[in-house]
C-alpha cells in the first residue's frame, strides 16, 4: 500500500529577478539572496493551476496503464484559492480524466496539503481497495505582491505533481506518519482580496517561528519514525518543503545529518508548494541514487502553521 508513481509538471512561463526589483529596498543582491535561482516558474496567461494539475494527472495515468474508471477518489490538494470560488477543482479534474464515480474533495492546509492528502488517500484506498489520486496544485506565484515588502515570500513559484495511490505494485510505502498544527502562528500571514486579485499580507509579526519550524520538524520526525520502528540513523534521504533553506539547513543539523542525505533544489527554481519534495524525490530517482528498502522522510510545512513528517520505504 503507498505510492506507485508520481509526476512533477512545471509551468510554461518564467519570472526573472529583475521583475522584483521594483520597491525602492530591494537591491538586487537582497533579492538574490531569497530568489536563489534567479528566475522562478510561474504559469503563464492561459494557464490555471487545476490545468496544469489536470496535465500531470493525465500523464500518470496513461504512463501506467490505469483505467480512470477504477479510480475511487480524487484529492485536489493546495491551499485553498482555488481561482474559481464555490467551486471544485478536483471534480473539474475528474470530469477531464473521464473518471466516472470517484468521491472527489479537495484539502486545504498550504504546503503541508499534498503529504497530508497522501496519508488519507492511502487510508481511503485501504479501505475501498480503489486506487487514488491526489493532485498538488497552487498558484503561488499569483498572490505575492512584487511591489511590497515580503521578501521572505518572493521565491513562491507554481507547480503541480500527481500521485497515483494504490494496493498493488508501490514504489513507496507510506510506513509513519506525524503532523500537527500550532494555532499559535495563525495570523502571521493572511490573504486580502482586492477586486478579482487575492494578495498575501503579513500579521502581526512574531518572535520565535524560524525555531518553531526546527522544533517541530525535529519532534514529527522522532514521532513517525518511531510510528515506522526506525531512528534517524535507518534514513538514506530527508526531503524538506523548500520555503527557506537556512530552516532547511538549521533541520538537517538539529538531526546531525549530512548534507549529503538531502537534496537542495534552491539554485534552480523557487518554492513549489506541496510539490517541493516531489521534485526533490524525482531527481534522486533520475539519478539512481535509491535501492530498494531505504528510507525517506518527507518534512513539509504550510501557513497556519501546520509541520508534517512522512516517511516512506522503497519497494
Amino acid at each position: 500500500m503507498g505510492i506507485v508513481d508520481f509526476t512533477v509538471e512545471l509551468p510554461n512561463s518564467k519570472v526573472a529577478i529583475e521583475e522584483f526589483l521594483t520597491h525602492p529596498d530591494m537591491t538586487r543582491d537582497k533579492v538574490a539572496k531569497v530568489i536563489r535561482s534567479g528566475q522562478l516558474s510561474v504559469l503563464g496567461e492561459e494557464q490555471s493551476p487545476w490545468g496544469l494539475g489536470s496535465d500531470a494527472a493525465i500523464k500518470l495515468l496513461q504512463r501506467n496503464n490505469i483505467d480512470p474508471s477504477d479510480i475511487g477518489t480524487v484529492i485536489y490538494a493546495g491551499s485553498a484559492d482555488w481561482g474559481v470560488p464555490f467551486w471544485s477543482p478536483a471534480a473539474k479534474i475528474a470530469a477531464e480524466l473521464s473518471i466516472p464515480n470517484a468521491i472527489c474533495y479537495e484539502i486545504s492546509n498550504f504546503c503541508n496539503a499534498g503529504f497530508l492528502a497522501l496519508t488519507i488517500a492511502d487510508k481511503q484506498t485501504r479501505s475501498t481497495g480503489r486506487p487514488a489520486l491526489v493532485v498538488i496544485a497552487d498558484r503561488l506565484s499569483q498572490l505575492v505582491d512584487r511591489s511590497g515588502d515580503l521578501i521572505e515570500l518572493f521565491n513562491f513559484a507554481d507547480a503541480a505533481a500527481a500521485v497515483l495511490v494504490s494496493d498493488t505494485d508501490c514504489r513507496y510505502q507510506i510506513i509513519g506518519s506525524a503532523m500537527r498544527t500550532d494555532p499559535t502562528w495563525v495570523d502571521s500571514y493572511y490573504g486580502s482580496a482586492e477586486g478579482d486579485q487575492i494578495t498575501i499580507k503579513r500579521g502581526p509579526k512574531a518572535d520565535g517561528l524560524a525555531e518553531a519550524f526546527t522544533q517541530n520538524f525535529t519532534e514529527l520526525t522522532a514521532a513517525a519514525l518511531t510510528q515506522a520502528g526506525h531512528t534517524v540513523a535507518d534514513v538514506a534521504y530527508f526531503l524538506v518543503t523548500h520555503g527557506n533553506i537556512d530552516l532547511h539547513i538549521d533541520y538537517l543539523e538539529a538531526l546531525g545529518v549530512e548534507h549529503n542525505r538531502t537534496v537542495f533544489n534552491y539554485d534552480s527554481d523557487g518554492h513549489l508548494g506541496g510539490a517541493d519534495p516531489l521534485l526533490a524525490l524525482e531527481g534522486l530517482e533520475m539519478d539512481n541514487a535509491l535501492q530498494s528498502g531505504e528510507l525517506i522522510v518527507v518534512a513539509t510545512a504550510g501557513s497556519g502553521f501546520s509541520w508534517g513528517v512522512t516517511v516512506l520505504k522503497t519497494s
